[in-house]
């Protein structure tokens, strides 16, 4: 059923941005860089905390390259103070994540005159490209090379490079020289206080972070996964704990995950409420275990090694894998529908004991 669900879905995006290319797409002459920028707008309407924080560094690359370049994106509401307040964008255009075609035009209107639009996906859907069509823009960036509007176009010069390295050749053919790639992840003193407490109450044993849960099926580890990673983890470090990181929704999950396991080893912070309360949690612990790449580019600019399973695409483990020296980035088996359950335990095993070895 979900094989089937995904193929109609997938046919009717194909059939949307067939029409929008028809009906808005328009050739534009290709560049290999831009000068004299002064705005700069990316459009981030669907970003998320993982890979909103690989592109915390882009901020502060364009004020190196001109303090007077102004950097701005067009994000939801609730992304917006992540993005200005600590990531340092100049401006946030708010919009909704899937904006009518009139609140479209009205957001272009009121956005004006721009250098450079930059839309880093490998897909330009169809309500992107009338928004690209509709921006008053001198030049268009993108990971899509298809797209006739893009004319500064980075897929194929960037194929196979981390999300943060395409983002260096962008900066790159914008004037950058060098590029400080370190990712900025926000803190909370309050959720930092909490963790503190808690691992003190705890005796201050080593801990290891267990990240279970996705949106995405094709990400999430069911519970019986969960329960054999965990058991090897506990096996492979004696002398360590695992905390088990939760999510919306699933706070009864992650407690019953925990009561399985004997001897109160597997433990979880009680009070987890935002996602700064995870961010601590990974800090404080040692090394993470996940299959969701959020906690994982959340590791990295912690400085955290990361173990990341990975359904079978090497294309996404391309992309967004963890850039820590010590971390592991694991492909599943293939399967259909992607399903980052289907494991090789024999060689996730050996993995995962070489990626624990330094611990012991």
């Amino acid at each position: 059923m979900r094989k089937c669900l995904n193929h109609l879905r997938a046919t009717r995006d194909r059939l949307r941005i067939a029409a929008s290319r028809r009906l808005y797409d328009s050739q534009r002459e290709p560049v290999e860089r831009v000068t004299g920028l002064r705005r700069v707008i990316f459009v981030r309407w669907d970003a998320k905390w993982g890979d909103s924080v690989v592109f915390s560094f882009v901020p502060r690359a364009f004020q190196e390259i001109d303090p007077n370049i102004s950097v701005e994106v067009i994000a939801t509401p609730g992304m917006a103070p992540l993005f200005q307040d600590t990531f340092g964008v100049d401006v946030v255009h708010h919009s909704e994540r899937k904006p009518s075609k009139a609140k479209m035009r009205a957001l272009a209107e009121r956005i004006g005159e721009v250098d450079l639009v930059v839309f880093f996906s490998h897909l330009v859907k169809h309500r992107d490209i009338y928004l690209l069509s509709q921006l008053k823009t001198q030049h268009i960036a993108s990971l899509d090379d298809s797209v006739g509007l893009v004319d500064l176009k980075l897929g194929r010069l960037t194929h196979g490079a981390h999300m943060a390295e395409k983002y260096v050749d962008l900066l790159k053919r914008c004037g950058a020289n060098e590029v400080d790639t370190r990712y900025i992840v926000p803190r909370n003193e309050a959720a930092e206080e909490d963790v503190e407490c808690w691992w003190a109450a705890r005796g201050k044993r080593p801990f290891v972070t267990f990240n279970a849960y996705s949106k995405g099926r094709a990400r999430s580890l069911t519970p019986e996964s969960s329960r054999r990673l965990i058991t090897s983890i506990l096996e492979l470090l004696p002398n360590h704990d695992v905390c088990v990181l939760s999510a919306p929704g699933k706070q009864a999950e992650v407690e019953a995950l925990c009561e399985g396991f004997a001897g109160g080893r597997v433990v979880h912070l009680p009070e987890t409420h935002t996602i700064h309360d995870n961010i601590a949690l990974i800090a404080r612990s040692q090394a993470l275990v996940s299959g969701i790449t959020a906690t994982v580019h959340l590791a990295d600019g912690l400085g955290v090694p990361s173990f990341v399973l990975f359904p079978y695409d090497p294309a996404d483990r391309d992309d967004w894998h963890s850039r820590h020296p010590r971390s592991i980035n694991f492909l599943s088996e293939p399967a259909d529908p992607l399903d980052v359950n289907h494991f090789d335990w024999r060689r996730l095993k050996a993995e995962l004991a070489r990626f624990l070895q330094p611990l012991t």
